[in-house]
């Protein structure tokens, strides 16, 4: 398989966004004509779908100005950038799934209604930190 040009992966990325904006746009709609009562997705839609259109135009910027997507790419590529992206994934997770756990300690004595929803949380962010792992360590 063809490895994919800088601009093949950020017309990806701009799909992606295009994707994520609508479904931050949807939940938004959704909260604010009654789906979601009195719930805080009307809000994090809303700000979600902000961001994604921020990314929009930082991506359709970069894909027409051919100066700028060659500095992205440089930016990119850089084996320091990559070393240190890797650094601090992985101490996000390993701090993500400790200060979790200690939420949960402490929310079961505290306020046991939360320690449920924070469980889910940590368990979600097991899964994709496990995901992240194994599909990653076939790449390398």
């Amino acid at each position: 398989m063809k490895p994919k040009t800088f601009e093949q992966k950020l017309k990806r990325d701009m799909f992606a966004m295009v994707v994520l904006f609508l479904i931050f746009l949807a939940v938004s709609l959704l909260a604010k004509i009654g789906v979601y009562p009195e719930s805080p997705f009307s809000s994090i839609g809303f700000s979600g779908a902000i961001c994604c259109f921020v990314q929009l135009i930082r991506i359709d910027r970069l894909i027409h100005d051919k100066e700028k997507q060659a500095q992205a790419e440089v930016a990119k590529t850089d084996e320091r950038n990559i070393f240190i992206e890797k650094q601090a994934y992985s101490a996000y997770a390993m701090l993500s799934i400790f200060c979790l756990f200690a939420a949960i300690l402490i929310c079961g004595f505290l306020a046991p209604q939360y320690a449920e929803v924070l469980s889910w949380v940590l368990a979600g962010n097991a899964v994709i930190i496990v995901g992240c792992i194994f599909y990653y360590s076939k790449k390398y």
